[in-house]
């Protein structure tokens, strides 16, 4: 019954959605012809809604198909009822990020503009606003029957492991979960003899029923045996009772874990660190290359003539040094930086020193403003890098620490970043000691771990201050 309540909200979503996408796409259309003529109708007619259906239907049709086309593959209204709201948010900004190119897609198409671009970016910035709003008070709603003790999913737990107390704990902290447990029943309590399965001496039909059982939670790993467990899942599906399984503390600290599929065959596929996940990704790379666009056309577009003239005159020797590094997952790929030091064939197996004779006198100056690493951004609109990640080491280096340092080859599990945590916190310029690159890997791994949004804007504001007072650490 809980459940049927809950499909109902979603399904009143799925039919606001639609009318309030055909509802703005004739409010904008009226606006587009009233306020940005088209050679359509004379400036002195504005069409009616009529006349704007008849003439627009089949981009409107378009429109509501791919709507839900796109819903279908980001999930918009499969329905979880313990789905976090940031997890809404994250769904919602794919169907919009996503529409929003068929949008101007079939408005560029049509002989006139079906919308200006200031019309079409507010259409989908209101279709975005009024989701929002409307899945935050869904949201509210069942938060609030929650905490009042209303709506719950009453369970039963089935045995016991490292993760089941902790579990439990965790449903009593949070009770805007909607969740109550029942009981937690252990080997002793469950018979199952002569094909007949019954919980505390009742048959498990009649127990699951007496008891309104909603969901039975199996912990994994625990004293029943697999033959037991597999009976187990098999009644509660013919009872419709869905079954889900608390892990063994193994699985802990990982970020998300799912199942794929292999043909039939059930795969558990473990993503442990923040940019793992796809969304995580998609957010990291729009900013990535929204930052170093920004940055070639309004920086590197004069600064990088300017600076290239001043190498020239200072020393004999190309522009840029451009060496291999490792990227992402240990792909090697060219970084550029401006040269820094005087021409030589060794400038690529030799790791700069305090005090390096080797440095040029413009170089010491790009150096300690970081300057040097500009050309980078082109590495970053080639996708080979980062704004922000752990900084590429030479490859001579990679090989040498990743035998002697744990956990060093973590930091390729992102892209390289033109900054960094560890620039930020002070680890940079000379290597005198494994102690100084440990403490650069310890912190690249706590970045890996603990990536966020905020962090990432943290470290570009930092780097920021750091090139406008001059880095004593840089060499």
């Amino acid at each position: 019954m809980q459940q049927k309540r809950y499909v109902k909200i979603y399904f009143f979503q799925e039919f606001l959605d639609t009318i309030l996408l055909i509802f703005f796409f004739f409010i904008f259309l009226k606006l587009q012809y009233q306020y940005f003529w088209t050679e359509d109708y004379p400036l002195e007619k504005i069409p009616t809604y009529f006349e704007l259906f008849k003439a627009h239907y089949k981009a409107l049709l378009l429109f509501v198909v791919i709507w839900f086309l796109i819903a279908n593959n980001v999930s918009l209204y499969k329905v979880y009822r313990r789905l976090k709201f940031v997890d809404i948010i994250k769904k919602l900004i794919y169907q919009i990020l996503f529409f929003s190119i068929v949008v101007f897609a079939i408005s560029g198409l049509k002989s006139s503009d079906l919308f200006s671009p200031q019309l079409g970016i507010t259409y989908i910035l209101l279709l975005f606003l009024v989701g929002l709003l409307t899945r935050l008070s869904i949201f509210i709603y069942y938060r609030n029957l929650h905490l009042k003790g209303q709506d719950l999913t009453n369970i039963l737990i089935i045995d016991e492991n490292d993760n089941t107390n902790k579990f439990i704990n965790l449903l009593k902290e949070r009770k805007d979960l909607g969740i109550s447990l029942f009981d937690k029943i252990g080997k002793e309590e469950i018979d199952f003899t002569k094909g007949l399965l019954k919980i505390q001496g009742i048959d498990f039909r009649q127990f699951i029923s007496e008891n309104k059982i909603n969901k039975i939670f199996i912990s994994q790993k625990g004293e029943i045996s697999k033959d037991l467990i597999y009976e187990i899942v098999s009644l509660s599906e013919t009872n419709l009772i869905n079954v889900s399984y608390i892990p063994d503390s193994i699985y802990n600290g990982i970020t998300e874990l799912k199942v794929v599929y292999i043909d039939t065959l059930p795969i558990f596929e473990v993503k442990r660190f923040p940019l793992d996940l796809k969304f995580n990704q998609l957010i990291k790379n729009l900013f990535d290359v929204i930052f170093a666009s920004l940055v070639c056309v309004f920086l590197l577009s004069w600064l990088f003539p300017i600076i290239a003239l001043l190498i020239y005159i200072d020393s004999k020797g190309a522009i840029l040094f451009v060496q291999k590094r490792n990227g992402l997952n240990g792909v090697e790929f060219d970084c550029y930086k401006f040269r820094t030091m005087m021409d030589s064939k060794y400038n690529s197996i030799k790791a700069t020193e305090r005090n390096d004779p080797r440095v040029t006198r413009i170089g010491k100056f790009l150096r300690k403003t970081s300057l040097d690493e500009l050309p980078q951004f082109i590495n970053v609109l080639k996708g080979e890098m980062s704004i922000v990640g752990p900084r590429p080491h030479m490859i001579s280096q990679d090989h040498y620490y990743r035998d002697i340092i744990n956990r060093y080859n973590i930091r390729h599990y992102v892209k390289p970043g033109i900054t960094g945590l560890s620039q930020v916190k002070g680890y940079r310029g000379a290597i005198d000691s494994d102690e100084d690159m440990e403490k650069r890997i310890r912190t690249d791994v706590y970045y890996v771990r603990n990536w966020s949004y905020l962090l990432d804007i943290q470290i570009v504001y930092q780097t920021i201050m750091l090139v406008v007072r001059g880095d004593e650490n840089a060499i």
